[in-house]
């Protein structure tokens, strides 16, 4: 991976990432828009998918302790995206940057004419010098809160963005900040595998999921074979502040997907 090559970036942050303690992550948020609106000025372009509304829902309304049937979720999510693009408004808006809400279903890649309209839109969007903030429309797309077909708390949604965007660098932040040899909340000897460029040689991968998001490491998996077979390079990060900068050195902390 060239960092110097690296123009057109698709950042993907997870529930866990994006919520902290049953609340918006701001310390993590915050940080991050700072390095990206400087990134932006310096002429890279950047899309941010972002899961969390269904969090932020449940802290609005406080009903974590009730059912959850699909249409709940639904509700929730209706509720929680006015309070996720809110946020962002507010971190991204200390730097004068502009941002812009996008909201997707699975038949926006399946119809030739809708994934058209959704690229041209897109594009449209980095040439303004707009970081577009994507998410799944859980109002609505009922298939992932009812795991039918889904994209797994946005991974796929991620690399599907960044395969049909010609993205040249795909980062996944995670509460777990890489790929281990074993599970590190569960073995103290897990070493983390700094880069992986055969999917089908790595044979230990982390399959429990995170209490808040609907993905496990098996989808980021996934996700990185996709990357892989279009030469997308994939970092999975823990987002520490600053990450971002250092990755544009060189500096990954974290796994590196790449051929």
């Amino acid at each position: 991976m060239n960092p110097e090559k690296i123009k057109r970036i698709v950042l993907k942050l997870g529930t866990n990432s994006v919520i902290k303690d049953n609340r918006f992550n701001s310390s993590l948020v915050n940080a991050m828009a700072a390095e990206i609106s400087e990134m932006v000025r310096g002429g890279r372009q950047f899309i941010i998918v972002s899961s969390g509304a269904i969090g932020l829902g449940l802290e609005k309304t406080r009903l974590h302790n009730q059912p959850r049937p699909v249409e709940m979720q639904q509700a929730l999510a209706a509720i929680g995206q006015s309070q996720l693009m809110n946020n962002y408004e507010k971190a991204f808006g200390k730097y004068n940057q502009m941002i812009a809400q996008v909201l997707l279903s699975q038949e926006n890649f399946e119809r030739k004419e809708s994934l058209c309209n959704l690229k041209n839109a897109l594009e449209k969007l980095l040439s303004l010098n707009v970081v577009p903030i994507i998410n799944e429309n859980d109002a609505v797309a009922v298939e992932e809160l009812a795991f039918k077909k889904h994209f797994s708390d946005n991974d796929g949604l991620a690399v599907t963005v960044a395969s049909h965007l010609n993205a040249d660098l795909l980062v996944m932040v995670s509460s777990v900040g890489g790929l281990f040899t074993a599970n590190p909340e569960q073995s103290a000897g897990a070493k983390l595998i700094e880069k992986v460029s055969d999917i089908g040689e790595v044979s230990a991968a982390i399959s429990g999921k995170s209490s808040a998001g609907r993905g496990g490491f098996a989808t980021k998996m996934r996700a990185a074979e996709i990357a892989l077979n279009n030469r997308i390079p994939l970092i999975v990060t823990k987002g520490k502040n600053g990450f971002l900068g250092k990755i544009m050195k060189g500096e990954i902390e974290g796994t590196l997907f790449e051929k």
